[in-house]
């Protein structure tokens, strides 16, 4: 009793403070009417995404944030418009989406439009007015954006010579499963189990990307000195029978696995279509600190894996890769990869010069909105205009000429710069004028990187005090490079490039990259000659 009245109490006090807030004298309303194109789909849902509402557009595509959150602009009267209410004073950034990162709007000229912004100084009306969305062409561009049919079957990729199997994580129990995705009454029942079960423990997974079903697996004793059994649902009845039993944990933790295939349901075109997908149960043993499948003391963590959904397109003659997680849609979560010397093997992260690859769910974030990144197939670069969420099309739109660079060669003049080192200290280019630099394009996640170490530290104590510096630009998040910085001890400045805009400035297509660049800014070798021991003879010719 004393619970229900102290709920009902802070519901009041909620609702109190709710209402004030709503109608306080601090807060402005804006009204925004929007005209949109006229190739506008009739059905569109339009978003207001931005500061104010965390730029999420509805959370439909990838989403940008919390998506109860989203502010949809309603259709009245033959326009489109919405009402915001925001402090007094404050000033927010926005843009218009239909829905996904591919619909968000664009200048007339299909390039990235600045952000938009208001200041919510006295209620008004604001008109706005979208000139073209990111994945709708013009009739007169409509051929220069072509739909590639996407090879949707089975197809094998290799990772640096290892096969691109499947993804695997935890297998949570409804307790701490819930916190990662819906467990509700309606999907997360279990109709039956043997009578002989004691102690059962039930673990979730989400295995459609378009339907809320769940994978049920059990663990289970039938007696307190028994060992655990585990069950996994491999009919999809949400029922566990005897016949089921996958496994016992053992001691010899090499038999402690299951592989099978378990029936998952997906709605594609308004049709339910269910395949007979593979599922793999296994015991974890190595969970690191504080990570659990269940907190039911003593019962088994367990770890799953589903399969990648990998596709194929060929655009003039060149050949690329798409692949998404099992339970994601491929306009919610992909990446894209080409395989340059077409040896069937992506050798990511090693190094290599020849392999592009880039997730493009991830628009890159620039202080107050999202920009999408481009790659080159050919002779040509691209963007990502839309693409099939179920893996069966994309449509790819020409990267305009301004974004297309020419390479960086010896002779060049090298890029201009300026970044903040891990040391709060500020750099540049033109600061640096009048020194050799050579700029150290790495990544502790890279082997060829490490090895390479103590031949720049070499490098860097012999030459230091000749008007020589070294500035490495590492290309991972901030903890992993706080923990390389103390495993490796480097002396040299660095900078945090974690979303990749330095090396992208240098069109650095593989790690490591090294450019020796001379007092007048000039680049004056890059590449083999700065690499092994080709480094510090080639440094002498400069410096000695």
């Amino acid at each position: 009793m004393k619970i229900s009245v102290l709920s009902g109490i802070l519901i009041i006090c909620f609702s109190t403070l709710l209402h004030a807030q709503q109608t306080s004298t601090d807060s402005i309303s804006i009204t925004f009417n929007i005209t949109v194109p006229e190739s506008t789909p009739k059905d569109a849902t339009i978003f207001w995404a931005g500061s104010l509402n965390n730029w999420d557009p509805g959370n439909r595509g990838t989403g940008f944030g919390m998506k109860e959150y989203a502010e949809a602009v309603a259709f009245q009267n033959g326009q489109w418009t919405i009402t915001l209410t925001a402090p007094q004073g404050s000033e927010h950034s926005y843009k218009y989406t239909r829905g996904s990162i591919y619909s968000s709007e664009e200048q007339a000229d299909y390039s990235f439009r600045p952000v938009r912004s208001v200041t919510f100084d006295k209620p008004k009306t604001v008109q706005d007015t979208v000139e073209t969305w990111h994945d709708l062409p013009p009739e007169s561009l409509s051929d220069q954006w072509p739909k590639i049919p996407l090879d949707t079957t089975q197809i094998y990729l290799d990772y640096n010579g290892k096969h691109l199997r499947a993804n695997s994580t935890i297998l949570y129990d409804k307790e701490i499963g819930h916190n990662l995705f819906d467990v509700n009454a309606s999907n997360a029942t279990v109709k039956s189990i043997p009578d002989n079960f004691y102690d059962a423990v039930y673990y979730y997974q989400k295995i459609s990307a378009t339907t809320n079903d769940l994978q049920l697996v059990s663990a289970a004793k039938t007696s307190p000195e028994e060992p655990w059994h585990i069950f996994v649902d491999t009919n999809g009845d949400k029922a566990i029978s005897l016949s089921e039993k996958v496994f016992t944990i053992e001691e010899d933790e090499s038999s402690n696995q299951w592989s099978g295939k378990v029936p998952v349901r997906n709605i594609i075109d308004g049709e339910t279509i269910t395949n007979l997908v593979p599922f793999v149960v296994s015991q974890a043993t190595d969970l690191p600190p504080g990570y659990r499948s269940t907190a039911r003391q003593g019962a088994p963590n367990l770890v799953y894996e589903l399969p990648y959904k990998h596709r194929r397109g060929i655009i003039q003659e060149d050949t690329f890769n798409i692949s998404t997680p099992y339970l994601s849609r491929f306009s919610a979560n992909h990446q894209l990869t080409i395989d340059r010397n077409n040896d069937d093997t992506l050798e990511v992260g090693d190094g290599s010069n020849e392999v592009y690859a880039s997730d493009f769910k991830r628009m890159r974030y620039d202080q107050t909105y999202f920009q999408f990144p481009s790659f080159t197939l050919g002779d040509q670069s691209w963007q990502v205009a839309d693409i099939d969420p179920h893996g069966r099309w994309i449509r790819l739109r020409p990267a305009l000429a301004t974004e297309t660079r020419e390479a960086i060669t010896k002779g060049t003049t090298a890029p201009q710069w300026k970044a903040e080192t891990v040391k709060d200290d500020t750099l540049s280019s033109k600061k640096l004028q009048g020194k050799y630099i050579l700029l150290d394009f790495w990544g502790s996640w890279c082997g060829p990187c490490i090895q390479q170490i103590p031949l720049l530290k070499k490098a860097y104590h012999r030459f230091k005090n000749q008007d020589f510096e070294m500035i490495g630009f590492a290309y991972q998040n901030q903890a992993s490079l706080t923990k390389a910085l103390q495993e490796y001890r480097l002396p040299w400045s660095q900078v945090l490039d974690d979303t990749g805009d330095y090396s992208s400035l240098f069109l650095v297509g593989g790690y490591p990259s090294y450019f020796l660049i001379g007092p007048d800014g000039t680049v004056l070798e890059m590449g083999s000659s700065l690499e092994g021991e080709q480094l510090i003879p080639t440094l002498e010719q400069y410096l000695e």
